[in-house]
Formats: structure tokens, C-alpha cells, sequence
């Protein structure tokens, strides 16, 4: 037996959708489009025996900004073995690969896990905790009238950059950030300007079952409920359910981020992917 880790190429990609078809609850129209709009500006790290492709990790740059210094980094997306490879350390193989590297190279490595098992294989391989969301419910309330205006991608990050500076966060580059809003509206969501008082904030949100995901905000709980009626009356939707900073100390506490080769700051994460 053959075995490799390498980095993915073109002819890799009907392999990485199998992989990616076999593991998520996503489309095939989905997939074809983030390779469409992504290959050629991500890497993407793939094991393989005898040639054929068993396991992938896509990764994205970005860096994690702070008063005490920037650090480039990487984040784990869409992290699949094909079914009948499991549990026989395809996987186990990429990471340590990719921890050397990151050891190596002088960048941290993080990702956002959706539950309680891939937080405990990742802490097994030394990652750790580092940042924590909470997830707020908020019914709509007495619809009042707002400003409300579509946002470039380009204008989103130039706003976010700024909303976030005096904190330790992730910054993700342009490209990033215009995948994020284009990957919104595939999904039927708006990435919006919303003017409160005066001031303007943004907002990044879709539509799912009845209610109204808000995965990125710089309006607080209190001002998303003084929107809520009209947000929610915009979607047709029975209420908002909104990712707000650990900061805000009201709703679900659920872990953000796991980090490899970088100190803990509570660093924060959003611009989730759908």
C-alpha cells in the first residue's frame, strides 16, 4: 500500500465531492459551487492510498489580530474521510501532518466544531478552547420603521474590521468575506446596513425553517430586539435566533473556536460558513 499526503489539484475535485456528499447534508449544486468560487484561492490537504483520495481538510488563511501581535492561521473546513475509511487513522495521519506544519511554519490552526465528540477528538490531538458564542432566541416585537440598505462584501469587512479592532479576533481577507456574502444569498439570506439611532451596523442573516439566523451582527441584543418585527416580517419569519460575542451573557453558551499553536485570547471567531 501506497500511502500520500499531499495537496489537492484540479483532478482532485469529483474526489473531494464524494467526500464532502458523504460526510454533510449538502447539495451537489452547493459543493460544485464552493470549489467553482474557492479552489483556486484555498488549499485544500488530502491523504491518500494506491492514489485514491480517502481523506480531505480544506483550509483557509486569515489571522488572528490582537494589541499583543497578529498570528497567520488556518481554518479547518469541511473535514471528511470517505465512510468505509473511518476509524482506520486516514484522518488521525492529515492532522499530525498538518501540526507539524503549523509548528514548523509559525501559524495556528483552528476550527468551529458543531458538537461535543469533535470537541474531544480535537482536544485529544492538542487543541484547545479558546473562544465561546452565545446563541440568543428573540421573538419579533412591535414593528418599527428602519433604514435598511444591501452591503457590498468589500463594505462589510471595511465596517467589521473596524467594529472589531479594539479586540482580539479572526480576520479574514476580502475573498473570504465576498464568498461568506455570496454563500448567504445562495442560502436566500441578505447581508445588510441597518441604520439605528443615528448610527449604522450590519447584519448577516437567512432564512432557516421558521426562524431567522443572524450569524453575524454588530447591534447588540437590545437593538436586535427594537428591529426584530420588521426582521422577522422581512423574512417571514417567526423569530430571530442570533450568534452574539460571549460578551453579551445572555442566551446558550456554545464553544466558538478550538486552537492548535496559539495562545488563548478568546479570540473571536464569526462569518461563520453555512
Amino acid at each position: 500500500m501506497n500511502s500520500e499526503i499531499r495537496t489537492a489539484v484540479k483532478d482532485d475535485i469529483p474526489a473531494l465531492c464524494e467526500i464532502w456528499k458523504a460526510c454533510f447534508n449538502d447539495t451537489t449544486e452547493y459543493i460544485n459551487c464552493f470549489y467553482k468560487e474557492n479552489f483556486e484561492h484555498i488549499s485544500i490537504l488530502v491523504y491518500t492510498e494506491n492514489e485514491k483520495v480517502l481523506s480531505m481538510v480544506n483550509l483557509i488563511d486569515c489571522s488572528f489580530v490582537s494589541n499583543e501581535g497578529n498570528v497567520k492561521a488556518k481554518f479547518l473546513y469541511a473535514v471528511g474521510t470517505l465512510p468505509c475509511y473511518r476509524k482506520k487513522s486516514c484522518f488521525t495521519r492529515l492532522l499530525k501532518h498538518l501540526e507539524n506544519d503549523a509548528k514548523q511554519n509559525g501559524y495556528a490552526l483552528f476550527l468551529k466544531p458543531s458538537n461535543e465528540s469533535i470537541i474531544k477528538y480535537y482536544e485529544k490531538s492538542g487543541f484547545i478552547i479558546d473562544s465561546y458564542l452565545r446563541i440568543v432566541t428573540i421573538p419579533p416585537n412591535e414593528e418599527n420603521k428602519l433604514t435598511v440598505k444591501p452591503l457590498s462584501s468589500e463594505e462589510y469587512n471595511r465596517m467589521r474590521n473596524a467594529e472589531l479592532s479594539t479586540q482580539a479576533y479572526v480576520k479574514w481577507d476580502d475573498f473570504h468575506v465576498k464568498w461568506c456574502v455570496l454563500e448567504n444569498g445562495y442560502f436566500g439570506g441578505k447581508t445588510l446596513s441597518v441604520e439605528l439611532n443615528g448610527k449604522e451596523y450590519y447584519i448577516m442573516c437567512y432564512p432557516e425553517e421558521d426562524m431567522l439566523t443572524v450569524t453575524e451582527t454588530n447591534l447588540s441584543v437590545s437593538q436586535l430586539k427594537q428591529i426584530s418585527g420588521y426582521m422577522c416580517k422581512m423574512f417571514g419569519k417567526a423569530f430571530i435566533k442570533a450568534y452574539m460575542p460571549d460578551s453579551c451573557s445572555q442566551g446558550e453558551k456554545t464553544v466558538s473556536s478550538l486552537i492548535y499553536n496559539a495562545p488563548k485570547r478568546n479570540t473571536y471567531v464569526n462569518l461563520i460558513l453555512i
